[in-house]
């Protein structure tokens, strides 16, 4: 099963907490220890070795965060539970080499298989402004570079050395 994590939508707003379920070493794990056999509850483990149960239905973790200040979109550890199921979308204009490239990598869903995550999409398209030529562009996400459409776009694409879409042409 693929989940496709991100969302086009430009105006939606990450804040503290947001960055860092995305960002910090968190490893999210379903069907094991005290969410086995348990529909929507996880075990968040954070860098330290702490553990924390959390309860996606109902948006609630045991972590002192959410039992103090009850943040209004849960704390770190439900909001990276909702990134890593892709319950959440990861807005397309975060760096997805800040995002934790673990996100997601443990978690199974409810018919058993794994949610594949990745930090961006392959390739984007993009067309200048009619000002400035209105060419179309293909954008490997990997290693950043472009090549126009009209000279063969995503196959005629020089990669830069060690991009994991292209591999080490330069």
């Amino acid at each position: 099963m693929s989940i496709n994590t991100h969302s086009a939508d430009e105006s939606i707003d990450l804040d503290v907490r947001d960055a860092r379920a995305l960002t910090e070493y968190l490893t999210v794990l379903s069907d094991i220890g005290r969410a086995k056999d348990a529909e929507d509850l996880y075990l968040v483990v954070s860098q330290s070795g702490r553990e924390y149960l959390v309860d996606a239905r109902e948006k609630a973790c045991e972590c002192a965060d959410a039992r103090h200040r009850n943040p209004e979109n849960g704390c770190k550890h439900v909001r990276r539970v909702a990134f890593a199921t892709g319950e959440r979308e990861i807005p397309t204009w975060v760096d997805g080499d800040d995002v934790d490239p673990q996100l997601g990598e443990h978690v199974v869903t409810a018919d058993g298989g794994r949610v594949e995550w990745s930090d961006v999409p392959d390739y984007t398209e993009h067309v200048e402004p009619p000002e400035q030529g209105g060419e179309k562009y293909v954008r490997c996400e990997g290693c950043g570079r472009e090549l126009l459409e009209c000279l063969g776009g995503r196959e005629k694409l020089a990669h830069a050395d060690g991009c994991p879409l292209g591999g080490s042409s330069s």
